[in-house]
């Protein structure tokens, strides 16, 4: 099944000042794909374009073979509750919420009650091994623990596709590896489909196909 499809998709950050050109690209049920490149080549812009956080200059943008051009912010909104999930390279937890409360939020937001948000959000942070870290706040976490909970936020709610933006850039190598492996084997057993912006080779090595984004679009 595709779940996401690029078609001629350019962008440009003002009149004639293009990041990339002509971009085809086509995700499926279940695939782990690595995107990498050069600093300012516009992996993250691409990736806002893939989630629909951004509209590209030209081309086609089409989820579940549905164009999203004429979708309404409200369904932007919905679609990214329900089918997406994000890490970035900042944890961004919400620092007054335990890490059980931040898992909770995406649940609560997408109407689930506050009994099954519970639950849900309890055992995926102790598959992870933070059931004695369920009641701390980020700031005092360790950072390979606050990424842990970014992970298990991000994955609670069952999203057909990760948007992973440097994930691990803020961790030390060890830690670094260890939560990507815990990110891809999260996804490989819920058949999760996974985009990883990346500098790190090793990481892009762990996926299944990686790609790098040029000025005329993605090339093996």
């Amino acid at each position: 099944m595709t779940l996401l499809r690029l078609s001629a998709v350019s962008h440009a950050y003002s009149p004639g000042e293009w990041l990339f050109e002509g971009l085809d690209f086509e995700l499926h049920r279940g695939e782990h794909v690595a995107i990498q490149g050069m600093s300012g080549c516009g992996k993250s812009t691409l990736l806002n374009i893939m989630a629909g956080l951004e509209v590209p200059t030209q081309g086609e943008v089409l989820w579940m073979e549905q164009s999203t051009a004429s979708w309404t912010p409200e369904q932007r909104r919905t679609c990214r509750l329900r089918e997406m999930g994000f890490v970035f390279q900042a944890f961004h937890l919400l620092p007054h919420l335990t890490a059980l409360q931040n898992v909770m939020v995406p649940l609560l937001l997408g109407g689930e009650t506050e009994s099954a948000s519970t639950e849900a959000a309890r055992s995926l942070l102790t598959d992870l091994g933070l059931q004695h870290r369920l009641e701390a706040k980020p700031a005092q976490l360790s950072g390979g623990e606050q990424q842990r909970v970014a992970l298990a936020r991000s994955l609670v709610h069952e999203p057909q596709v990760i948007f992973a933006d440097e994930p691990t850039g803020n961790l030390d190598t060890v830690t670094a590896s260890h939560a990507l492996s815990l990110l891809i084997d999260l996804c490989r057993a819920r058949q999760t489909s996974l985009i990883l912006v990346t500098h790190s080779d090793a990481a892009a090595r762990s996926m299944g196909k990686c790609l790098r984004l040029t000025a005329n679009g993605l090339v093996q």
